[in-house]
């Protein structure tokens, strides 16, 4: 009896496995006849299996089976310690089938001696462990009669684990495992960061000829499928199967996102959802030998009358073989200190002032303290790298993981990317033997914000970095954008005024161009780029009669000045596509006489709103209530200015 399971479990891998724990461990208190039926079609499915797709099915829906059956029995454990329950975290539950897999191919690996020469080749699975993610850098689109209806971007990164089953058949004739494998990959999300959500939908059209829009609902915020969060997961980050032609299909699936409009009503679901790449055997199988892969599609389509994946829009997967950790020895007696830097410590470039022997430079000191004393000189040190800095390692080293207790990096120059800043990894490895310690500290990257030492040298640091950043994408879309009176006249340029932080002259420095104004010098701190605008906005009645202000700084004043100035861009473009005609707008307030009653403005008066201050008219009534649901701090995550939002005071 006990071979005959034996032989059996071979055949049929980890399906057979859970079906035989199932009911040989009674891990449930009262089994219902329905679980027992099902158990049994689950088995006898398995001894029919012979692809690795039919295989991957059955095994998916007897981890389902397990799943419900722990329910009814409240996640009882058996008595050889193989938990029915799942795990608690998606990576403690990927070890968990990891190592079911695996506890089966090691008694398969130890009993292929056994099988005869007419027996029918075995299949049998092996789990490799994998990680890795997705980002989607998409959005939608939509027309209505050749005007845009919805316009959004956004930027998705989904970090998961997984595992590959490795499907390898064996020859009984031969007495070895044939060449060509099958594979799959199992996986679960980890971590889900939906980032620069800009856009807009209109919700409202005049009656006019030509039609524009009236009333547009913005996107700021999001809300994720939960559904998509372990351990309510529905459906695998990336999946791959054996396809036709000696081909594995990969394929990837985003997160399920909604996109929350501000007017409390208009909702917009992803149009960029999945992506997939047909690759031969032998590109597939290099994953496994150099441990990791990236691969990129577009997967853009054309904009059209409903919304749909923006062109351009691109999916990025990474994959990347998680080595499975070495038998270590008792290292009870060794340790490993990480004395310099600290955690959380924060190092920026110096400044274009001082001497040119130290300028532009930033330095990082490495110190590692171990017990015993001797293995300090092992240390491996992983060091971040800032592409567009020249990197400089004392005492010198051309490895990628130089070695000694101290260390001192010297990274020379800017870089052009402001990705380059921010938190950083500085990781030491001690290998004794078989053994491993690590550890690691996070350090941070700053830019002088005021000076002129980025690369262009043009303008200030804080103006070349953050034009690189979403804040510069008014909801979501690309404007150009100068600095302060670049291309105005000096008479015309109002960033001379003490107080404003952009403009937009449609007359002047280019037809589709706007500015910031120098904030260090116009906003009310020069530390803080400190500014307060109204609070308005139409459908919120109680700001049309309350005095309330927001307050902003640091590149949140950016993002909103960036934001007001464009909101003048489109409604001038919107509202005056020949130019402003005098007769249309007989009480100047840059809106067409015919269109104020339905935006819910008074005709012939040049400001509606808060009597007795001067907002400068309807338009710009327009352009104040454009940033009323900006939400402080949205952009935090791009600031490595001095001083700046991750520089406190």
């Amino acid at each position: 009896m006990i071979r005959n399971i034996q032989q059996r479990t071979i055949q049929i891998g980890i399906v057979g496995a859970i079906v035989l724990s199932f009911f040989c461990f009674r891990a449930i208190a009262q089994t219902p006849v329905e679980f027992e039926q099902r158990a049994k079609r689950l088995e006898q499915l398995t001894q029919g299996t012979t692809g690795l797709n039919g295989f991957m099915r059955t095994y998916r829906e007897a981890m389902q089976l397990m799943d419900e059956a722990n329910r009814q029995a409240g996640g009882i454990t058996s008595m050889q310690t193989m938990s029915i329950k799942p795990a608690e975290a998606p990576e403690k539950e990927m070890d968990r089938r990891r190592e079911i897999i695996n506890s089966q191919f090691r008694q398969a690996k130890n009993m292929m001696g056994n099988f005869s020469t007419d027996t029918e080749k075995p299949q049998i699975p092996e789990a490799v462990p994998l990680e890795g993610y997705i980002i989607v850098n998409g959005g939608e689109k939509e027309l209505f009669y050749n005007e845009v209806k919805t316009d959004l971007l956004y930027t998705i990164k989904e970090r998961f684990v997984g595992n590959m089953i490795v499907l390898h058949t064996f020859d009984t004739t031969k007495g070895v495992f044939d060449r060509k494998k099958g594979y799959e990959i199992d996986s679960l999300s980890t971590e889900i960061n939906v980032s620069n959500v800009m856009g807009k939908k209109c919700t409202r059209w005049s009656s006019g000829s030509p039609q524009v829009c009236s009333r547009w609902a913005h996107f700021l915020r999001y809300e994720i499928n939960p559904g998509e969060r372990y351990p309510q997961f529905r459906s695998g980050v990336v999946s791959a199967e054996s396809a036709e032609n000696d081909q594995i299909k990969v394929t990837t699936n985003a997160p399920s996102v909604t996109f929350l409009g501000d007017d409390s009503k208009t909702n917009l679901g992803m149009g960029c959802f999945s992506a997939a790449w047909a690759l031969n055997r032998s590109e597939f199988e290099q994953l496994l030998k150099q441990g990791e892969r990236s691969l990129h599609k577009d997967i853009g389509r054309p904009m059209g009358p409903s919304p749909g994946c923006r062109p351009g829009s691109t999916m990025t997967l990474y994959l990347k073989v998680r080595k499975e950790p070495e038998e270590c020895k008792d290292m009870k007696s060794v340790e490993l200190t990480i004395v310099s830097p600290e955690d959380k410590s924060r190092h920026v470039f110096s400044d274009e002032y001082l001497l040119s022997e130290h300028s532009n430079k930033l330095t990082l000191e490495l110190e590692a303290r171990t017990v015993p004393e001797r293995y300090a000189d092992s240390v491996e040190w992983t060091i971040p790298s800032i592409e567009g800095s020249n990197r400089t390692i004392i005492p010198s080293s051309t490895s990628l993981t130089p070695k000694g207790r101290k260390l001192t990096i010297v990274y020379k120059g800017l870089p052009e990317d402001n990705n380059e800043f921010g938190r950083k990894i500085v990781k030491a490895t001690l290998k004794v033997d078989s053994c491993r310690i690590e550890k690691t500290r996070e350090v941070q990257f700053f830019y002088p914000r005021d000076e002129k030492n980025n690369p262009e040298k043009k303008y200030p640091n804080w103006f070349y970095y953050w034009k690189q950043t979403p804040a510069a994408r008014p909801f979501g879309q690309n404007v150009r954008i100068e600095y302060h009176c670049a291309g105005i006249p000096i008479d015309k340029c109002t960033c001379l005024q003490q107080g404003v932080i952009g403009q937009y002259n449609p007359y002047y420095s280019g037809y589709k161009t706007i500015n910031v104004c120098n904030l260090k010098t116009n906003t009310w701190d020069s530390d803080t780029f400190f500014v307060q605008l109204p609070a308005v906005k139409r459908s919120e009645p109680s700001t049309l009669s309350e005095r309330n202000f927001f307050p902003y700084s640091y590149i949140d004043t950016y993002a909103i000045a960036v934001m007001h100035e464009f909101t003048h861009f489109n409604n001038f473009h919107t509202f005056w596509p020949e130019g402003w005609k005098e007769s249309e707008d007989r009480d100047e307030d840059d809106i067409p006489d015919r269109l104020e009653q339905e935006m819910g403005f008074r005709p012939g008066i040049k400001q509606t709103f808060w009597e007795g201050v001067d907002l400068g008219g309807d338009e710009e009534f327009l352009t104040l209530e454009s940033t009323y649901d900006y939400q402080i701090g949205t952009f935090d995550e791009y600031d490595w200015g001095k001083p700046g939002k991750n520089w406190p005071k």
